[in-house]
């Protein structure tokens, strides 16, 4: 947490104005991290945690600045509403029914000091990643956003922030996080039984996008939807309908390539070159009845909205073991 003793936190350089900030959206573990490094290889781009320089910085103010910004603005590591089944930090929980509502937030739910609070924390990263004298784009992944998509709209309205949403298969998705690869449900697996897991999953993926679509439909809110399956087969396509959405001039050099070193201290060192479209196959093959059902239960039409098709029941495919 260098950020707190940094002298630009105070200084005239964190008053920079803020031009069309950019939102990812979606779930954990959906390609938000991949789309993110391609964007953060552009020059005026920066994060949170970093600019073009280190690109595979942290990108999540939610967890960056989490200690200091309001409760609205965080709440998955930091100023997290307690809950006495799904323990903090959450990654797949926030979004379930007995938390949703602690965590939804609307444009009506805006006020002066949230808005305060958000650009000091845009203008404070840009202070301290982007290059002095030169315009930035602030883009930030907290995948908590999804569900506030409204209340951050309202509170930038006057800086014309873009939003895109990144969806990955829900059934992939939903079977992927509830057999561990979400580190809540991995915690959670001791106590709590496969069809409940599930189910959480199955209703924190749905919730998080209907609320998404929820705010944009009813405030006129500009949504760009690209697949991750699709970021992964047609990539340089993929990249360059988001650059057109957002406004940033579309170059070759975002997109992964073999000569591409990842800055020291990187993390998650898979999620860069080479793309892996078949990366859904193992998945696919095993997912279970229960995770069907879930999944058709909790989404309904949102999966073909999403442009992904139904899934029917399997021919008796039993149940993933616990």
């Amino acid at each position: 947490m260098s950020w707190m003793v940094d002298p630009r936190r105070w200084g005239s350089q964190s008053n920079r104005p803020i031009d069309r900030p950019i939102f990812l959206l979606g779930t954990q573990g959906g390609g938000l991290t991949l789309l993110s490094r391609m964007l953060r290889r552009h020059s005026a781009v920066i994060c949170g945690g970093g600019g073009s320089r280190y690109w595979t910085s942290a990108d999540e103010i939610q967890n960056i600045y989490g200690a200091i910004l309001p409760a609205e603005l965080t709440g998955l590591r930091y100023k997290a509403p307690p809950h006495p089944e799904f323990p903090v930090p959450r990654s797949w929980t926030y979004a379930v029914g007995e938390l949703l509502p602690q965590y939804r937030k609307r444009a009506a739910d805006a006020t002066p000091e949230l808005e305060q609070a958000l650009r000091q924390i845009i203008q404070f990263s840009a202070a301290r990643h982007a290059a002095r004298g030169q315009s930035y784009r602030f883009l930030d992944k907290s995948q908590t956003t999804s569900v506030r998509v409204g209340l951050f709209n309202q509170l930038l309205k006057e800086s014309n922030p873009r939003f895109v949403l990144v969806p990955r298969d829900p059934y992939v998705s939903v079977f992927r996080a509830a057999s561990g690869k979400a580190a809540d449900m991995r915690r959670l697996s001791e106590n709590m039984p496969w069809e409940r897991r599930v189910d959480v999953c199955a209703e924190h993926y749905a919730n998080s996008m209907l609320a998404t679509f929820e705010d944009c439909d009813r405030d006129g809110i500009e949504l760009h939807v690209i697949q991750f399956e699709r970021l992964l087969e047609q990539p340089r396509e993929s990249l360059q309908s988001v650059c057109e959405f957002v406004g940033l001039e579309y170059c070759d050099s975002l997109l992964p390539g073999p000569a591409d070193q990842l800055p020291l201290g990187s993390r998650f060192l898979d999620r860069w070159y080479p793309l892996r479209p078949g990366v859904n196959d193992r998945y696919d093959s095993i997912i279970d009845d229960v995770s069907i059902e879930a999944v058709n239960r909790h989404c309904g039409t949102l999966t073909t909205r999403l442009g992904y098709d139904l899934r029917e029941l399997s021919d008796g495919r039993p149940s993933r073991a616990a």
